[in-house]
């Protein structure tokens, strides 16, 4: 199984959507994709690239909760708690076809449960754009687009958006100087690994060839990263996920 993944949006198709009452509003949450399957006593878990890893067991523990025995719901892991948004399937019902709001509707039912959170989705205008400016003001990583009359459809297909307030990327760690707790980093600009920057982490925290995401504040023309700060490691992404075309240029910096 494959999540539904974001498209990035311009801030012009931000502001559209803002005003558009055919889209709601939800916080971009920075955790481990999770789409987390029950048939009866299994449990199942899918990564953002559709492969499988294992279930938590605090959230195996919060699921058995209820009394629903099958069920697909998708969020992200955040420090031992699941954000949810999303639900495509429940006892025996395929949702995928259903539209986003009709299956978000239905959600609601998971209300309640230790360690689960729904994601709260707002849809009128004066809402959403009190939530884009407090979101902002609580330094949150962004805010998502969800289109209400959309069905489910796996990979990037272009019905739900993200705006990012700050820039980040994934890179790979090239190489590991214990000495300074500095890792170099590198990401493919076309077929070819380039180092993009050094970044300080604590002492045996990375190793080489590890996938990490980090913040930045701009790239330059001769493919480097300024001021990038370490967020986490991520098992869920892979090199293909590493190039360089997804980092925001200024000249400024060259």
């Amino acid at each position: 199984m494959q999540p539904e993944l974001l498209t990035e949006a311009t801030p012009e198709q931000a502001a559209r959507f803002t005003l558009d009452d055919r889209f709601g509003l939800q916080q971009k949450r920075d955790g481990v994709r999770l789409l987390v399957q029950r048939q009866n006593h299994k449990f199942e878990a899918w990564n953002k690239q559709g492969d499988p890893t294992a279930v938590p067991p605090a959230l195996i523990s919060a699921l058995r909760l209820f009394n629903i025995d099958e069920f697909s719901l998708d969020g992200e892991f955040e420090r031992q708690h699941f954000y949810c948004w999303d639900l495509l399937s429940a006892q025996g019902t395929d949702l995928r076809l259903y539209a986003y709001g009709e299956r978000y509707k239905i959600l609601q039912v998971f209300r309640g449960c230790p360690s689960v959170t729904i994601l709260p989705c707002w849809t009128d205008e004066s809402d959403k754009e009190r939530m884009v400016h407090e979101f902002r003001s609580q330094r949150a990583e962004g805010v998502v687009f969800k289109n209400l009359d959309a069905p489910h459809r796996p990979g990037r297909a272009n019905q739900h958006y993200k705006l990012k307030f700050y820039e980040t990327v994934t890179a790979r760690v090239h190489a590991v100087d214990p000495v300074r707790d500095r890792v170099s980093l590198e990401m493919l600009d076309g077929k070819i690994w380039r180092t993009v920057c050094g970044l300080k982490v604590p002492n045996g925290s990375l190793r080489r060839g590890e996938f990490v995401e980090v913040r930045y504040l701009t790239g330059t023309p001769k493919k480097r990263l300024v001021q990038p700060v370490f967020i986490r490691v991520r098992d869920d992404v892979s090199k293909t996920d590493c190039g360089f075309g997804q980092v925001k240029i200024s000249n400024k910096w060259d």
